[in-house]
């Protein structure tokens, strides 16, 4: 599929801010992932995969965190009760042959007789039990195991999985990456959860950890005891290596000494799709950036709604949305991205248009027009984004800050509520709690806390979300979205920004590129 690019004079000037109407985009060969068959055959050659950074572990769900490399890792080596199509974004039998729901909150998993751990030993229902245990024990905060109650052991090969909340898309949330099971025994044997998190020997996945030179590499080799005969593993190892700048990685896939060049860049990705040196992926990870206001008790200006407007007025979303994915994407019209079974355009490009005079206006009747000063919280790959913003708030008086920490730096600062713009994406393909964590009054979800800090929102919001999420039928949890999505313009809760797009640049002979959740990369499917 050819992709539309922004070239560079035209990126040059919607950062310059004279970005002209009718302006032409470069056609460019960008590819989009899930979309060549499997792969049949195996060989000798290890794949090499340059990814940002090194993570801290390997097996977040047993640390109480989850990093993107150690997700994208620990998917080689361990497997979940179900998986989910990338394209349909439907589950499909995995280490669980089928399923049933007993109830809105009991879902009975059976289990395959011939699925083998690194032990030797087979996959049994107490495998699962103490998987359950573990993820609600170390990760009871985050997504892992937050909206777990228990499991219980009917069989050997049958176990009941509880809930705390009703949702039948929970499903799809057990072939997420963080819901990788293990054994007992192979964690005692490796010495307990935390040496087993760095010396993961665990799993019953398509490859198996082997080396971890902290700083240099981690290396894995294929599972030659692997439960599918369907799959084939082209790959006899996986060779994981770190380099921060993404220049540097993808100049190594150009010189041969990687195949694999993750996460790049959108704006410098798209510098090398008409290479024929390489090939580049650029995809919707399902996810739209959202900008958020903070309307808390302990909140500035944005806590009136005539500023939050006059915000939105303000902002040129056609620029926004061309600097932040480069003109693979357009402006978002709605909450949900494009991709999303849910998505419904809730405002027109019309409405939209940059309203300087309207804006002045709105900040005076709030009794700012002398302007203010604010500050905006984003992660360090948005600040040519936020940059934007702040031009376009400076042209009615605002005057904004710009906060881009690293990203540990960043969580803090959203769930205490430390901004009055935050920059956020949210995933509304999977309806999963929490679905939209920034209008949540409550943790209505069981333990832990939502992200977003203090914020203005009712407890009519909280209910909203919760029917969504335990709607069986997806026409009309579609109809309750745009219901609630109307309201939340209505508030001015957010700006919808744009789609938000992952790039990644491979060596020319590469196939097979498959995403999972959150637009990962699924490295066990490449082959050549």
């Amino acid at each position: 599929m050819k992709w539309r690019r922004l070239s560079s004079a035209i990126l040059a000037a919607v950062m310059a801010g004279t970005l002209m109407a009718g302006s032409v985009y470069a056609e460019g060969n960008a590819l989009t992932p899930n979309e060549d068959p499997a792969n049949t055959v195996e060989s000798d050659e290890t794949l090499v995969v340059g990814l940002a950074g090194e993570p801290s572990m390997l097996w977040g769900a047993a640390c109480g965190k989850l990093e993107n490399e150690e997700q994208i890792i620990n998917r080689t080596f361990m497997d979940t009760l179900v998986r989910v199509d990338p394209v349909t974004n439907e589950a499909e039998p995995n280490v669980a042959s089928s399923w049933e729901w007993i109830d809105s909150t009991h879902c009975r998993f059976f289990l395959r007789d011939d699925v083998i751990m690194t032990d030797g030993t087979p996959l049994v229902a107490d495998d699962v039990v103490f998987s359950v245990n573990t993820w609600m024990e170390q990760s009871p905060n985050n997504d892992t195991g937050k909206f777990l109650s228990g499991a219980v052991a009917e069989d050997e090969h049958t176990v009941v999985i509880e809930y705390n909340t009703v949702a039948p898309d929970m499903i799809l949330l057990m072939g997420w990456t963080n819901f990788g099971i293990a054994s007992e025994a192979e964690v005692e044997a490796l010495g307990g959860l935390e040496e087993a998190s760095r010396n993961p020997v665990i799993g019953s996945g398509r490859y198996r950890f082997k080396e971890w030179a902290h700083g240099q590499y981690i290396t894995l080799e294929r599972n030659e005891d692997y439960w599918n005969p369907d799959y084939k593993g082209y790959f006899k190892e996986i060779k994981f290596t770190f380099t921060q700048d993404a220049s540097t990685r993808e100049m190594a896939v150009e010189a041969g000494d990687s195949d694999v060049a993750y996460d790049m860049p959108v704006v410098q990705a798209a510098n090398f799709a008409e290479s024929d040196k390489v090939k580049t992926y650029v995809y919707s990870m399902g996810q739209v950036l959202h900008l958020w206001y903070n309307m808390g008790e302990q909140a500035g200006p944005t806590k009136d709604p005539k500023v939050r407007e006059a915000i939105d007025k303000a902002l040129n979303f056609e620029a926004i949305a061309m600097v932040g994915t480069t003109g693979f994407a357009d402006q978002a019209l709605g909450y949900a991205a494009p991709t999303s079974k849910f998505y419904s355009e809730t405002s027109t490009a019309e409405e939209r248009a940059v309203d300087i005079e309207g804006a002045k206006a709105l900040l005076e009747e709030a009794g700012y027009g002398d302007g203010f000063e604010i500050s905006m919280l984003g992660l360090q790959d948005l600040s040519t984004v936020m940059t934007v913003i702040q031009g376009n708030l400076a042209e009615i008086g605002i005057r904004m800050n710009l906060d881009t920490p690293d990203t540990a730096t960043f969580v803090e600062k959203a769930f205490a509520g430390e901004y009055d713009l935050i920059a956020v994406g949210d995933n509304l393909v999977t309806r999963i709690p929490p679905l939209i964590p920034f209008i949540l009054t409550s943790n209505v979800y069981g333990p832990g806390v939502v992200i977003g800090g203090p914020k203005y929102a009712t407890p009519e919001y909280d209910e909203k979300v919760a029917a969504i999420i335990a709607e069986t039928d997806e026409a009309k949890a579609k109809e309750l979205v745009l219901d609630l999505e109307n309201q939340m313009k209505d508030e001015r809760l957010c700006s919808n920004l744009y789609t938000e797009m992952k790039a990644t640049v491979t060596a020319a002979d590469i196939k097979g590129y498959t995403t999972v959740e959150r637009g990962y990369i699924d490295v066990t499917t490449l082959y050549k």
